[in-house]
């Protein structure tokens, strides 16, 4: 029979080691899953400081919250991918490299090392937009508007810009987890799609061609702002029209005194910004560039002789930039333009008189004089004359010849008078048919940039691209020719090649015109006067003010579309919560 020792040796003893059993299970799971989290630390290249209860099971995890900004783009980072980038949940950010800056610490209190996460950075919105821009990503409209309307509600998994090529998500809404009322996002990135380098144009930045001079007087504006540059900047696949490498040939010029080779500019490169409480667009940052390779920034002469020169130069880059069905700049347009847009439409007499309509083709708006009049009048000068000469055959010849002195000096006063009131009656009509152009019907903006087109089309000195009858007066039509007028204003400004050039500053001097008549609420005759004498200048300035009440009506249609979206966005959301 079994005694009380026995029951304690057999059945107690196993209790109490089944009983310090999970205690040991609970020590053993948190010495491993303490592990596990410091590797995978170690993997992302985060320092962490750690500490855990092992008889409770729980480890407290303490990481670093980061504030990150994008690298300069000069910088070889700024295009790569991350060197250690996360799989942890949370660390999406770890795609890319930048710039981090420790903003405090978060503690996270864990029992499985799946439970990890890395804490969301916080980055300015406007610079991840600008960033992703860079990289080719492309705005998702609907998401970029769900946005918008919904803010903090937005449904999880919203995308708000797509990959390069459009068939995945780049940016997307992520769950709110510890982002203290922020909105949070999410990244997804891939190698393959890193299409873009260096010599593309950034968001907010415009490129203006222009072809360089073969003359060495002529090109001398223009070598005089180009600068060497640093052979590590040059692709080694870019190669001269005599097929030595563009980056041997610049290398030659560091090495050799004075430089063997400087490639003359092709184009220019800026920046379009602008100050809070400043109305007006500028150009910062110009840079000469030789087949989109940079030759190094432009003299600070050049930067105030542009701005400076020509007020209207970065005002239309900057319609010229929000033109495009993805903008390449945010900014706002300034208030004059809106102001311009509205009085975009032009009389219609103004543009017969500008022979840039037909008659026919316009609402009746002049005075219409009898043909016959003139006749008539010389008929009856006729009849009288012959009436004259009758009654003096029967008349002795003495009386005769005296009544055809008194017939010829009545005659020379009569014409003397008939000379003096026709020229009256011409001035009075010429200044009867300008008022009446001037108070006739307005015409729609479109047909007015479709006039100007036609006309400097046939004029054939300045090139247009062509237009066919489905896609007359589009945008890609004012597009291109507005290129070419900055192109124009650029050279102008600066003083290379004026004669050919000095039709651009007489389309701003147009404009100016324009801008004026438009804030006193209309031409007078100076305005109708110099668009007759100057058809071509005002058919340019009719384009530009075209293209820029397409893009005012494109900001007011549906609170602004996509750009009016992403300038909501911005305005709300200053800082974010990427994860």
């Amino acid at each position: 029979m079994a005694n009380a020792s026995d029951i304690i040796t057999y059945i107690g003893v196993p209790l109490a080691v089944l009983g310090v059993l999970p205690i040991f299970y609970t020590f053993t799971n948190s010495l491993f899953t303490l592990r596990n989290i410091k590797r995978s630390l170690r993997k992302c290249g985060l320092e962490a400081t750690t500490r855990g209860t092992y008889m409770g099971g729980v480890i407290e995890v303490s990481l670093p919250r980061y504030s990150i900004t994008p690298l300069d783009r000069t910088e070889h980072e700024y295009w790569t991918q991350g060197t250690r980038q996360s799989i942890l949940k949370g660390g999406t950010w770890t795609v890319f490299n930048w710039n981090q800056l420790i903003t405090g610490q978060s503690m996270q209190r864990i029992q499985y090392s799946s439970d990890l996460k890395i804490p969301q950075a916080e980055v300015d919105l406007e610079e991840l937009f600008d960033f992703l821009l860079d990289r080719g990503a492309v705005p998702d409209t609907k998401g970029i508007h769900m946005l918008r309307v919904s803010g903090l509600w937005t449904p999880t998994g919203t995308c708000l810009m797509l990959s390069p090529d459009l068939s995945q998500t780049a940016l997307r809404i992520s769950m709110p987890d510890d982002s203290d009322g922020v909105l949070s996002m999410a990244l997804q990135w891939k190698p393959e799609w890193n299409k873009r380098d260096r010599s593309s144009l950034p968001p907010g930045w415009m490129r203006l061609e222009f072809q360089a001079a073969t003359g060495k007087e002529e090109n001398s504006n223009l070598d005089n702002y180009a600068r060497p540059v640093d052979p590590e900047d040059i692709s080694s696949h870019e190669v001269r029209d005599d097929g030595e490498r563009l980056k041997d040939v610049v290398s030659k010029g560091y090495t050799s005194n004075p430089p063997a080779y400087v490639p003359p500019p092709t184009a220019l490169r800026f920046h379009l910004s602008s100050l809070p409480a400043h109305p007006y667009v500028q150009i910062k940052h110009p840079t000469y560039e030789h087949e989109h390779i940079p030759l190094g920034p432009a003299p600070k002469s050049l930067h105030a002789l542009i701005n400076a020169a020509s007020p209207w130069l970065a005002p239309l880059c900057l319609t010229l930039s929000l033109s495009y069905p993805c903008p390449t700049s945010f900014l706002n347009l300034p208030t004059f333009l809106y102001a311009l847009s509205s009085s975009s439409s032009v009389p219609c007499g103004v543009l017969v008189m500008a022979n840039l309509l037909s008659s026919n083709d316009a609402p009746e708006w002049e005075t219409i004089y009898p043909a016959d009049q003139q006749m008539h009048e010389h008929h009856e000068r006729f009849m009288a004359s012959q009436q004259a000469l009758a009654r003096e055959r029967i008349l002795p010849e003495a009386q005769r010849q005296q009544a055809q002195r008194l017939r010829a000096q009545e005659e020379i006063s009569a014409m003397s008078i008939r000379a003096a009131r026709s020229q009256r009656e011409r001035i009075e009509r010429v200044e009867k048919r300008e008022r009446e152009a001037l108070g006739s019907q307005k015409m729609d903006a479109d047909l007015v940039v479709n006039a100007a087109l036609k006309m400097l089309q046939s004029a054939g000195s300045i090139p247009v691209p062509e237009l066919d009858e489905a896609n007359a007066g589009g945008n890609d039509a004012c597009q291109s020719a507005v290129e070419q007028l900055l192109g124009g204003i650029f050279k102008a400004s600066c003083g290379i090649d004026l004669p050919e050039n000095e039709w651009a500053l007489d389309v701003c001097e147009m404009l100016n015109r324009w801008r004026d008549w438009s804030s006193r609420g209309g031409m007078n005759k100076e305005d109708l006067r110099l668009i007759v004498n100057d058809t071509k200048a005002f058919c340019w300035a009719a384009i530009a003010i075209g293209l820029v009440t397409r893009v005012c009506e494109k900001e007011k249609a549906d609170g602004g579309g996509l750009l009016g979206d992403v300038r909501e966005c911005l305005r709300v959301w200053k800082k974010v919560r990427l994860g």
